[in-house]
């Protein structure tokens, strides 16, 4: 028997409508009855609270369906390859972040004016790999967030402010770009401090 029969067989057998376990499960009553026919599957965790609910082991589920395990080992293999392509942009944002400030005071070769393009590019890969819902969860966090970005922005600021001292209206474009990089510098600096132990698993 695969899996969406057993549990459709399971849930009759208690007496409950897919209304019942959807609203159990927070979900949508089609979402139940695309379990059921085979045509999706739900995620791990869902699974388990399934297998609490019609109090059927794991193993039960699961076995005779190698279709269902061949769904959950290509979730494992992309779960593994994001966490990989997460792992990566994190570094490479620690070392983009120390490049491009010390390009932006000059410290560096004339070339390295680029980097802050590529700084950009890799944020947009980062953020995407960040769970922010977990990390915003606790007030801590969002206190701790504030206290590190606020000093930081405003660091960033003065640094920029002393470099377009007098300020004119040619040097007012460059001012804007300026203060785009600045934010950009802020959240990869934030994604440095606080990235690695919230990076979407």
């Amino acid at each position: 028997m695969d899996f969406g029969s057993k549990i459709k067989s399971a849930r009759q057998d208690k007496g409950l409508t897919q209304k019942d376990i959807a609203e159990k499960l927070h979900v949508s009553r089609k979402t139940i009855s695309s379990w059921e026919t085979g045509r999706s599957y739900p995620d791990i965790g869902t699974l388990v609270e399934l297998s609490d609910i019609y109090q059927i082991s794991l193993d039960k589920l699961l076995r005779e369906d190698s279709m269902m395990i061949k769904h959950y080992d290509k979730q494992d293999a992309a779960t593994r390859h994001d966490r990989l392509l997460g792992t990566g942009s994190y570094y490479l944002n620690i070392a983009l972040l120390f490049v491009t400030f010390l390009a932006e005071t000059k410290s560096f070769h004339p070339e390295f004016k680029y980097m802050p393009f590529v700084l950009f590019i890799n944020l947009i890969v980062l953020v995407s790999y960040f769970d922010f819902d977990n990390f915003f969860s606790t007030k801590w966090h969002k206190i701790t967030f504030t206290a590190v970005g606020v000093p930081f922005l405003i660091l960033l600021f003065v640094l920029s402010a002393f470099r377009f001292a007098p300020f004119t209206s040619y040097s007012a474009g460059e001012a804007a770009g300026s203060i785009t990089l600045i934010l950009a510098l802020t959240v990869s600096f934030l994604m440095a401090v606080f990235g690695k132990p919230y990076m979407t698993n």
